[in-house]
């Protein structure tokens, strides 16, 4: 099982797109967004883990 805080930033981004969105459907899409990218990178070296990391951050203003 995945633990995932349900921020109001990303729960204003979904109510961006659906007013009526509820943070039960938020979260579970989050939970399930972060499964599948575990999925892809549990292979990859961790240098390239960081610089994505690094690479999303700078895209999005920090953590």
């Amino acid at each position: 099982m995945i633990n995932v805080k349900l921020s109001t930033r990303s729960l204003a981004a979904a109510r961006s797109v659906d007013p009526y969105v509820t943070p039960a459907a938020v979260h579970a899409a989050v939970e399930i967004a972060v499964l599948e990218q575990l999925r892809e990178v549990v292979s990859w070296d961790p240098d390239a883990i960081q610089a994505r990391i690094a690479r999303i951050e700078k895209a999005t203003g920090g953590s």
